[in-house]
């Protein structure tokens, strides 16, 4: 969700990825799910993995990952990191 300023959001994005895409990739993910960009949030969702982030553990709480929830990819992460799934 852009609210109507996509090129904004997007170069909102950019910014934080050239700041912290070391050490916030769980929050870029939230990002670009919110934006509506599933695809580049589960490549960050995964970057977050990789980097031993600790935000992944929090999937099941984070109101910006809800547009997620139905997605294959987002159901197999709780398995990925020992998370009850109910």
């Amino acid at each position: 969700m852009t609210l109507g300023r996509g090129q904004e959001s997007r170069a909102a994005m950019e910014r934080a990825i050239a700041r912290s895409e070391h050490s916030a990739a769980f929050q870029i993910a939230e990002g670009y799910a919110w934006c509506g960009d599933h695809d580049r949030a589960f490549e960050w969702l995964g970057r977050a993995l990789e980097q031993r982030d600790p935000g992944p553990t929090m999937i099941k709480y984070s109101p910006l990952l809800r547009s997620l929830r139905g997605d294959p990819r987002y159901l197999a992460l709780p398995r990925k990191l020992h998370l009850s799934t109910d």
